[in-house]
């Protein structure tokens, strides 16, 4: 359906262009609460210190981050924050410690060990893959299917489906507050489990292939070369293309160097570096269709546009690069994701001489990201 995604497209261009009433800084009511507050960057933010501080435009010469950092009992406010913030951090989660030991344990074994974990239906979001023109490699858990992991590791599976399950209850309740004045977000999301999955990844210069892998690849290479994700030397740096994730919400803890960048409906951008005791949570794709105006589509033809508000959740666009001097950087990130055939979207459409209620289920909403032109996102 070319139209549709000439819409969707629209719709990112859009939303990137206009000028949107809600600012990045913190309001003045935020400031005197204190379980909103920007930490030092080097702060440990389960010391229970909770002192406001002001925010900046990105990163603070003090190093200070400026996504607002709230506590786990105060979650009802994250709705609200997400309207303001591409993403901000959460404290106090109980969430058991991110097994970056295992993510390093898997994503450095040798390769003929991890092409045996490899999907044999080539999934990428099940499985051991890997990007080598840019950097990274990754893997990923699918809980719906037998677990492609190391072989005879029991600590492994134990510890990756731990920290999964017990993210997937985090972010399940964080939805929750979404409908505690209005059913925004469907109940199966809060109740089950869906397609989500969760990822181990790793950035590192070892895995960059330096050579282009055919000649019809060249002018590709070259031109990421030449991009900002080329260092001094004009060498390939580890990196991921600025895109949204294809979920409701995405939980993220990573390792430094940081590299992770996010940015709003203004184009304002953030740095988000991992801040110890916390996990960030950013918005995914379908955010938009369960947040927009009452009764008003973000994919209708004519009135799209209209549909987001201020009080809408638009999906956050974000980037990882990370300079080839840091070293590697891994991360974690959990994908909360509805069940294939849930139906996210409601529009009235003209057949001929009638009008009928169109509906669109996930897997459609995702099939026709792979043909967004430009950057990888929806509505961001």
């Amino acid at each position: 359906m070319p139209s549709m995604r000439r819409r969707i497209r629209q719709l990112f261009l859009h939303s990137n262009n206009k000028t949107q009433k809600p600012n990045t800084k913190i309001t003045e009511s935020e400031a005197q609460d204190p379980t909103v507050y920007i930490p030092s960057h080097n702060t440990d933010v389960n010391a229970g210190t909770t002192t406001a501080a002001s925010s900046t435009s990105t990163l603070s010469e003090t190093g200070a981050p400026e996504l607002p950092v709230v506590d786990y009992k105060d979650i009802s406010q994250i709705p609200g924050l997400l309207t303001k913030y591409p993403a901000i951090y959460l404290i106090n989660h109980g969430l058991p410690p991110a097994p970056f030991n295992h993510a390093r344990t898997l994503l450095t074994l040798p390769k003929a060990t991890k092409d045996t974990l490899r999907d044999p239906g080539k999934s990428t979001v099940r499985g051991y893959n890997n990007a080598k023109a840019s950097g990274r490699e990754w893997w990923d858990y699918n809980p719906a299917e037998k677990m492609l992991g190391p072989p005879e590791n029991e600590e492994f599976e134990k510890d990756t489906t731990k920290f999964f399950n017990q993210s997937i209850k985090l972010l399940q309740s964080v939805c929750q507050q979404f409908n505690h004045h209005n059913q925004l977000i469907p109940q199966d999301v809060i109740e089950e489990v869906g397609f989500s999955t969760m990822r181990y990844l790793r950035y590192s210069p070892d895995v960059i292939d330096q050579q282009p892998q055919n000649p019809d690849s060249q002018s590709t290479y070259n031109s990421v070369l030449n991009s900002h994700r080329a260092d001094d030397n004009g060498e390939a740096i580890p990196h991921i293309e600025a895109h949204t994730d294809l979920d409701i919400l995405t939980l993220i803890t990573a390792t430094e160097p940081s590299g992770l960048y996010v940015w709003n409906r203004r184009g304002e951008v953030f740095s988000a570096p991992p801040v110890h005791g916390t996990v960030l949570i950013m918005a995914g794709d379908l955010m938009p269709f369960f947040t927009s105006k009452p009764g008003m589509s973000p994919l209708e033809q004519h009135e799209g546009f209209e549909a987001i508000g201020e009080d809408t959740v638009l999906p956050t666009a974000h980037t990882v690069a990370v300079p080839r001097s840091a070293g590697e950087r891994y991360s974690i990130a959990v994908f909360l994701r509805p069940r294939r055939d849930l139906v996210v979207d409601k529009r009235v459409v003209k057949r001929g001489e009638k009008e009928i209620e169109e509906e669109t289920a996930f897997w459609w909403l995702a099939t026709e990201k792979l043909h967004v032109e430009g950057r990888k996102c929806f509505l961001a």
